[in-house]
């Protein structure tokens, strides 16, 4: 009879081990870079972006003219709050190769006012790739799982030995006795898991540490609209153009990751292609980057032109020009090429909050400097 029962204990308890390290996981994320829809907005401080491993809700805001300005993209990943986070661990180990893909389906909505006008987006962002995927690393669980079993498989015999000398003895004193120690055993055992939290903690850091950099693949696609609110009852809504990207990391050693992206912009009838390259090194607290990226534009403000803007375009009496990433439609005949090079990091100020800058410097076809661009942002996780 006692067999079975400690069989139940100890597979309970492993059970308990697996969800409690589940839960200190569900809310750490190695890698954090800007929402998807400010990246298509172009307002994210890296052109080159990174892939994401989030799974918190997330906040991003940005920084103009050293205050946070009015615009902000929200982050959240709709198949992983709504069914996996509060399933048993094992559901999701055990879930095939296109469930755990869908787990990573990221949903962003921003908003930004670029060139003078307003704009709107929102963006499906998906890992295609990933490794070194913490979720998936059974030997660490159960290492985890075997450094606690003795200390509190050892505490639980003492409280069964003591229930059976309680139950036998008739003695009042010694039954409260008894029961004292007892009290004190189970005060031991959620002691116990306490410390086994606290060290969850540090081997999630220490593997954060270790694999911040990890070689993925991101997918994503998304839409913008133009849009201006001078009263409710005069809302102008105008679909503005389309985009869609891949994005990859490739780890190198343990402090340095190379990023490369392709990105298709579709504005109206005209189109852009960016390709990037960057070079990030540091950790999961602070790090540095600089990139490349490479476009080739068939939308893109050209002051020398008499018709400057598309007769379509609605809000080219709003046109300022700022970041020069603006989806207006402007009277393009031809193509022209851009170069953008740019500098900055990421600084994360508290396990929840990250700051997120860069300088750009963007240089025409021929090498000659156009502007020079400071970009923050920062970014806050809701848990």
């Amino acid at each position: 009879m006692l067999l079975p029962c400690f069989m139940l204990f100890f597979l309970g308890y492993a059970f308990a081990q697996e969800e409690e390290f589940y839960e200190e996981l569900s809310s750490s994320e190695m890698s954090i870079p800007s929402a998807p829809a400010f990246a298509l907005l172009g307002v994210n401080p890296e052109v080159v972006l990174r892939p994401s491993d989030l799974r918190s809700f997330k906040v991003d805001w940005r920084i103009k003219n050293y205050n946070l300005a009015p615009d902000l993209a929200l982050e959240a990943q709709p198949f992983w709050h709504l069914y996996y986070k509060n399933r048993p661990f094992n559901e999701y180990v055990n879930a095939g190769p296109l469930a755990r893909r869908l787990s990573t389906l990221s949903l962003s909505l921003g908003t930004a006012k670029i060139d003078g006008v307003n704009h709107a987006a929102y963006s499906v962002k998906m890992n295609l790739y990933s490794e070194n995927d913490l979720f998936s690393d059974r030997e660490l669980i159960a290492e985890l799982a075997r450094e606690h079993d003795a200390s509190m498989g050892l505490v639980q015999r003492k409280i069964d030995s003591l229930s059976i000398q309680r139950f036998q003895t008739n003695d009042p004193e010694e039954k409260q006795f008894i029961q004292e120690e007892i009290d004190a055993l189970h005060f031991q055992k959620r002691t116990i898991s306490v410390e086994a939290k606290e060290k969850y903690r540090s081997a999630i850091e220490e593997y954060q540490y270790g694999h911040w950099n990890r070689t993925m693949l991101d997918g994503a696609f998304g839409m913008v609209y133009t849009y201006d609110n001078q009263g409710l009852d005069s809302l102008k809504v105008k679909r503005a153009g389309l985009a869609f990207w891949l994005n990859g990391a490739l780890k190198i050693g343990r402090h340095g990751l190379v990023t490369g992206i392709f990105k298709f912009t579709k504005v109206i009838d005209s189109s852009n292609k960016l390709f990037g390259v960057s070079y990030r090194y540091g950790n999961p607290k602070f790090n540095f980057f600089t990139e490349v990226a490479f476009e080739t534009l068939g939308n893109y403000f050209d002051p020398t032109q008499e018709e400057m803007f598309d007769e379509g375009e609605v809000f080219a009496n709003n046109f300022a020009q700022d970041l020069g990433s603006g989806w207006l439609n402007f009277n393009n005949t031809g193509n022209r090429s851009q170069y953008t090079i740019a500098y900055g990091g990421d600084f994360r100020l508290s396990r929840n909050i990250l700051l997120n800058f860069s300088l750009r410097t963007q240089f025409t076809g021929a090498m000659k400097m156009e502007r020079l661009l400071p970009v923050a942002n920062v970014i806050c996780l809701m848990k």
